[in-house]
Parts: structure tokens; sequence; C-alpha cells
């Protein structure tokens, strides 16, 4: 599979049409920030490597 860079645009677009809603021009380039910011969060997670037995913590402890 060839990878497809994120593009922010499309995901808003195809969102917004999705939810009916109609997004303002004034609104868009805050909201394609965030997009951004999400995608690069997520990426950082997809790298951390569990094994296949790994389960959630019974209690959670900061």
């Amino acid at each position: 599979m060839a990878y497809k860079p994120f593009d922010a645009d499309a995901m808003m677009d195809a969102s917004a049409n999705l939810l009916h809603l109609r997004i303002d021009e004034d609104y868009r380039q805050g909201i394609r920030m965030n997009l951004k910011t999400a995608a690069k969060m997520a990426a950082l997670l997809e790298q951390v490597k569990l094994p296949d037995d790994a389960e959630p913590a019974a209690v959670y402890r900061p």
C-alpha cells in the first residue's frame, strides 16, 4: 500500500458534507491547523509497538 500524505482540506470537506455543515471561509485555516496537529499526534501513537497480548491497565494512576 502506497503512503498518501494527510490532506486536511479533503478531510474537512468530507466531514462537513457528511455532517451537513457549511464551513465559513474565515474558519477554514484554523480547522486545517487543528486537523494537521491531530494527524501528527496520531502518527506518533501509531509508532508505539505493543505486544499482541497487551491489555489496558485496570486502574489509571498518573
